[in-house]
């Protein structure tokens, strides 16, 4: 497999971007920001896609950060050769994973091909993304690799088996997580079987403190019936004293009434004093009161109707009454000078109507200016507006077909990724935990159980292993072949669609181009189609016609309306010139005798306006100066604050008239309750007062209200005490319940312990089958770099090896250390190997392209050379992608 060429159109700084690849060895050397490792990801991308998470704030994914800014497209394709053929990959990438596209291409014959999935990248290199980054895909900062999952099925040659090996790996986790649920030892989450240990000192803990809490509830109960006894007896005492203030109470009350109506009546006696000196005059009749106040009405509806009628005078203009000193003309004078002004109108009009307007003009020549390289017939017209319907049908049908086809390819890309979302079925998956749950019985039963009942049950569990995988298969092809039929049908119905849009395409050039050349001897401004521009074609030329005709009618008319026209104007301006002449306007020389006779007859009403208001204000002023010096007269009688205004004086008469009358109705009303006291009551007995006797209760409350606090609390411990001795009589029972699920959980923390080292036993038998070549490769590399014209570590090659998770060790002085004892220029140098032996047996057959992104930042010049050497030899058989940004490492 070799890449040919590549395109990017935009992928994060990289735009318009083409790159040739040759075979053999391959160098990019640019300077740093460049977009060295842009251009390794989008390699890698053009063959995995970009990963999509909507949560990123923990990391940065590679599709947020190679996204152009400028919300542009991005994207590109990637030439390539494998198995013997040609394919050009094009995808585009949005801002999830369900914006992006991809096609695939024979790059020979053009087509779209269906060799390989949106998931090339698997198909291709028989490992995920991941197993990918960590083989032929080696970024700058990460030499070393690891061990996954796809990695393992890869090397042990079973990449259908993938997720077998997956769940392994899950079972394992489940079993050990299990484990941990009983034999966890962690003072926040404790394991089941230590939970129960701990419970189990803690009950006997607590039932050791039986005896004591059953003596203190007998002091307790002896204390509560004491402490309510005293209770009662101060209820009791508080109960007569409750009636003692009652009785005293209502009679302090009565007697407090008695001294504030004392108090009362020598107010209202002052009260009394004051208003008989105001109403010394006398004091006035209900029916004078009214009188007067209706009057003071009365005059405020002059006042403010003067005030109103003022204010609208200063808002108004200044009358004109110049044109009216000799005469104001009535209304059917103005009705007689507006008939013959409207008169005068019209014969106007008439004569101006017998030429063209000067709009009917202008058009007329614009008409003649359009028509000059050609006149249509009308029969031409008729068949282009034919053409141009018909080219509106056709354009309908165009779209209606690229609908059509848009539909249908989304149709078959929606089935293709509903079918890859279920390639795994529910079925699969059953079918595959059963799968292992078979095989860990039989071996469970051929390891642990010897009689003839475990042999009948290992077989009957290897019998179950082969039926469910023979059904796995089964169904596995029959959706492989349902799949490829779907496909086969949607891409027969989207060749069809094609053609038929083709032809109509065809069809719709050849109508537009006649139309195009009859609408070229007309100057037209482009409309949306051609048919809008034939129907203004068709009505400017039915203007054109029309503007003739009349232009021929219009010379045939007219004459003579004009000596009419000017008896009719010496009659109506010898009437009206005399008023005009008021204005400054001579209607002989500027005309306008319409708009003039309108602003006449304006003014003359306002004038007539004018009059009446004057004559109405004069009445009103009239009116205010009796009618206040009435006012005055009666108010004089009074002693009223001069300082209020008339209606507030004539408002204070009568409120002072009012509290006079309801002074003396108090007064007659005082007296008579207070010599009623006196006769029914001893004002000088002596008792305690109610403030006396409330204390006495106050002190009596405080003592209940204490008691009853001390007996709640020790109800309160009663009941805590109580429920101990509840709680404790059960806990003999509770701990032996305990020890049986202690027992229960130790049997089950031992079996998971088993599986568990059995599981991890097979999966160490299974790793070290491929771990050989790997150790071999590793040594093969280091020696071709650590050789007597190398780099000359001073380690020998039989030192390094690599463990199941590909992890580098390094024996030294009779002990085992990882590789972080090295310099970090040797690890990456180590690392190198083990990455390329990793490829070696990952792909023994097929040579996958190989791409480095500047990974030997941290080695020093003669690492540098000898790594390049290494890899000019690789690259004899394997294309080969290297980036750097130094001249000093090429």
């Amino acid at each position: 497999m070799k890449i040919i060429s590549c395109y990017i159109a935009h992928f994060g700084k990289i735009n318009e971007f083409k790159f040739n690849f040759e075979d053999g060895f391959n160098s990019v050397l640019q300077e740093n920001g460049w977009g060295k490792t842009t251009f390794s990801v989008f390699i890698k991308a053009m063959f995995y896609g970009l990963e999509y998470s909507p949560n990123t704030k923990k990391k940065l994914l590679d599709r947020n950060h190679y996204l152009p800014w400028d919300g542009s497209i991005c994207g590109g394709n990637i030439v390539f050769q494998a198995k013997g053929k040609e394919y050009r990959i094009e995808r585009t990438f949005g801002q999830s994973d369900k914006d992006d596209t991809f096609a695939l291409y024979d790059n020979v014959t053009g087509l779209l091909s269906d060799d390989y999935s949106e998931n090339i990248g698997e198909e291709l290199f028989r490992v995920d993304r991941d197993s990918f980054e960590k083989s032929v895909y080696i970024p700058q900062t990460s030499l070393a690799t690891a061990m996954t999952d796809s990695l393992n099925a890869k090397m042990g040659n079973l990449a259908a088996a993938k997720d077998d090996i997956s769940n392994f790996d899950v079972a394992l986790k489940s079993v050990k997580d299990a484990k941990s649920n009983y034999t966890r030892n962690s003072k926040i989450n404790p394991g089941k079987l230590v939970s129960v240990k701990q419970e189990i000192n803690r009950c006997k803990e607590e039932y050791e403190k039986l005896p004591a809490i059953e003596e203190s509830v007998e002091a307790m109960s002896c204390l509560v019936e004491e402490k309510q006894a005293n209770i009662d007896k101060l209820t009791a005492d508080k109960t007569k004293l409750a009636e003692t203030i009652q009785l005293q109470s209502k009679r302090e009350q009565e007697l407090g009434a008695y001294k504030i109506q004392k108090e009362n009546l020598s107010n209202e006696l002052t009260t009394l004093g004051s208003l008989e000196k105001f109403f010394a005059a006398g004091v006035p009749s209900d029916d004078e009161l009214a009188v007067l106040e209706q009057t003071e009405r009365d005059l405020a509806v002059h006042e403010r109707a003067v005030k109103v009628l003022e204010d609208e005078q200063e808002k108004e203009p200044p009358v004109f009454d110049k044109p009216f000193e000799n005469k104001i003309p009535d209304e059917s004078e103005f009705a007689i000078w507006n008939k013959m002004a409207a008169n005068l109108s019209e014969l106007r009009a008439k004569a101006e109507h017998a030429k063209l307007s000067e709009e009917s003009s202008r058009l007329l020549t614009e008409l003649k200016f359009f028509f000059d390289k050609l006149v249509p017939t009308d029969e031409q017209l008729a068949h282009i507006e034919h053409q141009t319907t018909l080219i509106t049908g056709i354009s309908a049908r165009v779209e209606q077909s690229n609908e059509r086809l848009i539909t249908l390819i989304a149709e078959r890309d929606a089935e293709e990724r509903h079918s890859k979302s279920k390639s795994i079925s529910v079925w699969h998956i059953l079918g595959t935990i059963l799968l292992v749950i078979f095989i860990l019985i039989g071996v469970v039963f051929t390891r642990f159980i010897d009689d003839q009942i475990g042999r009948i049950i290992e077989i009957s569990s290897f019998a179950a292993v082969g039926i469910d995988l023979i059904l796995l298969l089964i169904t596995g092809r029959r959706a492989y072949k349902k799949k490829m039929e779907t496909a086969t049908e949607y891409q027969e119905r989207i060749k069809e669609e094609e053609d038929a849009l083709e032809i109509s395409k065809l069809e719709l050039r050849e109508l537009e181009e006649e139309c195009e050349e009859f609408l070229s001897h007309f100057l037209l401004t482009r409309a949306a189609t051609m048919q809008e521009n034939v129907y203004e074609i068709r009505r400017k030329l039915d203007q054109y016609r029309h503007l003739l005709a009349e232009e021929q009618s219009r010379h045939q008319e007219a004459e003579g309306t004009l000596d009419e026209l000017a008896d009719v104007q010496l009659e109506l301006y010898t009437k009206i010139q005399p008023f005009a002449s008021a204005y400054g306007i001579n209607l002989y020389d500027m005309g306008g005798e319409y708009e003039f006779l309108a602003q006449l007859k304006k003014d003359a009403q306002r004038f007539i306006d004018y009059l009446a208001k004057q004559e109405e204000l004069a009445r009103h002023e009239n009116t205010i100066r009796t009618v206040s010096a009435d006012i005055s007269n009666i108010l004089k009688n009074y002693p009223v604050d001069e300082s209020l205004d008339r209606a507030e004086k004539v408002q204070e008469i009568s409120i002072k008239k009012k509290e006079y009358q309801a002074v003396l109705e108090r007064v007659k009303k005082l007296n008579e309750e207070i010599a009623r006291f006196e006769a029914e009551h001893d004002l000088n007995e002596q008792v305690l007062s109610v403030d006396d006797l409330q204390q006495q209760q106050t002190a009596i409350d405080e003592q209940i209200m204490e008691l009853n606090r001390q007996i709640i609390q020790e109800k309160e411990n009663l009941s805590q005490a109580l429920e101990g001795v509840e709680r404790l009589a059960d806990i003999a029972e509770q701990i032996e319940r305990l020890e049986e699920q202690e027992k229960e959980y130790k049997k089950n923390a031992d079996i998971l312990a088993k599986t568990e080292d059995f599981l991890q036993k097979s999966r160490e038998s299974f790793l070290s089958k491929y771990m050989q070549p790997l150790q071999n490769g590793l040594h093969k590399y280091l020696s071709l770099l650590d050789s007597p014209d190398g780099t000359k570590s001073g380690y020998a090659i039989d030192d390094f090896e690599l463990d199941m998770d590909l992890n580098i060790k390094l024996s030294y002085s009779g002990s085992t250390k990882s590789a972080e004892y090295l310099s970090q220029g040797y690890q990456d140098l180590v690392a190198l190997c083990s990455r390329l032996a990793l490829v070696d047996v990952l792909y023994p057959d097929e040579k996958p392209i190989l791409i480095l992104d500047d990974p030997f930042t941290n080695l020093d010049d003669k690492k540098i050379k000898e790594s390049l050497k290494l890899l000019h030899k690789i690259a004899a058989d394997r294309q080969t992608v290297y980036f750097t940004c130094h001249d000093s490492r090429l």
